[in-house]
């Protein structure tokens, strides 16, 4: 396996002795999170505004002035002590290699960028380790949250996107070119994985992330005007809805359960976790749960433990002050 700090270029670690601060940036479809942290992993400081999505250099430019606002509001805290590393979880395949990138379909900005590790570290001034944020979700979950302890666990974080990150025998598994885990690209919905509906989504992240549930769940709103359910709604919206017994909002959370069931099933076959845990915004919602269970029964002939992650849709961010941390240690 490749420590997530390979490749981490030239720029200079703090002085032994010194405790360093870890600088975390969660780059996602529609939300950029930015973090400082403590040597002892406490997050001292935290910002969340709209990402940057059609300029690599756009991006760059905001992650640093996010971490001078963070620097800022940190200093009195810490006396201004060093930053020894930045991790950061992106939504896109990372080759734990050379650090190349693909699947950009949620950053199209991203597509020309082929040394962001190298530009981001002129940037900050600093190490920088990167990688998917699925893979940094399930290095926060096994740190921090709710797989401590466990050697075999999948976290499969559903928002704007879909990703799978997967610890086997206590290690991360990314692939040969960094792509283990892009669960998107299941053939499901689709009889051919390559033709999307937008022609970029992958089939199954097309039909269970964010922007193909809001589709569904605004088509049904449509069809059935007695629905207490409007156009817009979100899954939670359709969960506390469902809850009240209203048809259309029960059928809509049942598809999503199943939806989910059927990724778990696969996942299930080829890496047999102790662990399933859902995360980000939309895995995360509370009433999802129970119904995934249930439907995962009912296709797997031994279902292992499914639970909500402990870090919901911070578990990237945290992963990513993790992917610092080992960075920092050189």
């Amino acid at each position: 396996m490749t420590d997530p700090a390979d490749g981490a270029g030239p720029a200079e670690l703090p002085s032994a002795g010194v405790a360093p601060r870890r600088f975390g940036v969660d780059v996602g479809g529609t939300k950029l999170r930015t973090a400082l942290g403590a040597a002892d992993g406490t997050i001292l400081a935290e910002r969340v505004e709209p990402t940057v999505r059609d300029s690599a250099g756009g991006l760059i430019e905001r992650i640093v002035e996010a971490l001078d606002h963070l620097r800022a509001e940190a200093a009195a805290a810490t006396d201004d002590q060093p930053i020894g590393a930045a991790g950061i979880a992106l939504p896109v395949a990372v080759d734990p290699v050379t650090g190349q990138l693909d699947s950009f379909h949620n950053l199209p900005g991203l597509a020309g960028a082929v040394h962001l590790r190298a530009d981001l570290e002129v940037a900050l001034g600093m190490p920088v380790a990167i990688d998917n944020d699925a893979n940094a979700a399930a290095l926060a979950e096994r740190a921090h949250g709710a797989a401590r302890g466990v050697d075999d666990v999948v976290v499969i974080a559903i928002g704007t996107g879909i990703g799978l990150g997967i610890i086997a025998g206590g290690s991360l598994v990314r692939g040969v070119r960094g792509m283990a885990g892009e669960i998107g690209f299941l053939p499901l919905g689709s009889a051919d994985p390559t033709r999307t509906p937008d022609g970029a989504t992958p089939a199954y992240e097309a039909l269970v992330a964010g922007p193909g549930l809001r589709r569904r769940i605004d088509a049904a709103v449509q069809a059935d005007p007695a629905t207490r359910l409007s156009i817009g709604a979100t899954l939670g919206d359709t969960v506390a809805i469902a809850a009240g017994g209203d048809p259309t909002a029960m059928a809509l959370v049942d598809e999503e359960a199943h939806l989910i069931a059927l990724g778990i099933a696969a996942v299930v076959a080829l890496v047999d976790p102790e662990l399933v845990l859902l995360s980000g915004g939309v895995g995360s919602v509370a009433g999802l749960l129970e119904p995934v269970r249930r439907h995962v029964s009912e296709l797997v002939r031994v279902a292992p433990r499914i639970e909500t992650g402990l870090l919901g849709e911070r578990g990237p961010l945290v992963g990513a002050l993790e992917l610092a941390r080992l960075a920092s240690r050189g």
